[in-house]
C-alpha cells in the first residue's frame, strides 16, 4: 500500500466523522535539486465574521509541506483526536 492511498483513506475516515479537510497540490522548480518539486496544502473551511458583522467562510491552511510522509503523520494525528473524542465515555 503506498502513502498516498493510506492519506486518502484517512481523509475519507475522517470526512464520515464529520471533518473535511482538502489537500492540494502545487509545483515550483528547485534550482537546486535541478528538479519540480510538489507540494501539499491541507486546508478546512472555517467560519469568520466579515467587518459588516455577516458570517463568512474561508479556506484555513492548516499544513504545507512537500513531504508526503509529513502528510501522512498530520492526518494519522487527526484521526487519533477524531478516535480519542469519540471513545470518551460518561459516567
Amino acid at each position: 500500500m503506498n502513502i498516498r492511498h493510506t492519506i486518502n483513506k484517512l481523509q475519507k475516515a475522517l470526512i464520515q466523522h464529520g471533518h473535511i479537510y482538502k489537500i492540494g497540490t502545487y509545483q515550483f522548480y528547485s534550482e537546486q535539486q535541478n528538479r519540480l518539486i510538489t507540494g501539499y496544502r491541507i486546508t478546512e473551511k472555517q467560519t469568520y465574521r466579515k467587518k459588516n458583522g455577516e458570517m463568512s467562510k474561508k479556506d484555513v491552511e492548516l499544513l504545507n509541506s512537500c513531504s508526503q510522509v509529513e502528510l501522512l503523520k498530520w492526518f494519522v494525528g487527526k484521526w487519533e483526536e477524531v478516535r480519542n473524542e469519540n471513545s470518551v465515555t460518561y459516567v
